[in-house]
């Protein structure tokens, strides 16, 4: 009988080290999804976690790691949409089409032809092509999915998401019709709709 109560409360021992491992697990993924702040290529709505802001100096450039514990990317505050500098949909793609190939560039690691497609104001957000390769790289993705595009006049957006070990990340970019006709990339927010 002692060994059969021995062998319970062993049991029982594990079982509260399971439960105890499984809160601190799921506390640390929580204080990790919420540590980062919404993206935005908007300077009226909360910086880009990619940005030169920390989120724990409410907003103010940083000097380390920040509270996220990835570096903070120099460069200027974004700024309001300029159809004359954003990147372009080819003609012959659709902005879903666009926003694929852009994962698709990512999955195989070419960062230089994937960097010149973001908004112009994530560019500036991450500052060059270096530090985006670090960020995305940082992220350990394993995977990318993109929604259908959905029309709204003369405004599509595509939800694309980014897999990670630790969660899925998903972001809204836009696009608008240009001058010419043409799709124009307006931003990315993180945040599928």
């Amino acid at each position: 009988m002692d060994s059969a109560q021995n062998q319970k409360q062993v049991i029982i021992l594990l079982v509260a080290i399971v439960v105890l491992l499984a809160a601190v697990v799921g506390a640390l993924v929580w204080r990790n999804s919420t540590a980062l702040p919404a993206v935005s290529q908007s300077p009226a709505v909360s910086p880009d976690p990619n940005s030169n802001a920390d989120p724990g100096t409410g907003g103010a450039p940083a000097g380390g790691t920040g509270t996220t514990g990835i570096p903070p990317i120099t460069g200027a505050p974004p700024e309001a949409f300029d159809p004359a500098t954003a990147p372009k949909v080819p003609a012959d793609q659709t902005p879903e089409e666009y926003v694929k190939a852009y994962y698709g560039l990512c999955e195989k690691g070419d960062y230089t032809a994937a960097f010149p497609m973001l908004p112009s104001a994530t560019q500036q957000y991450y500052g060059d092509e270096a530090k985006f390769k670090g960020t995305l790289e940082s992220y350990g993705i394993t995977g990318f999915e993109v929604s259908a595009q959905q029309a709204a006049g003369d405004k599509i957006t595509v939800v694309g998401t980014q897999q990670t070990p630790q969660m899925a990340v998903s972001y809204t970019w836009s696009f608008v019709k240009g001058a010419d006709g043409g799709w124009l990339v307006e931003a990315r927010q993180m945040g599928g709709s």
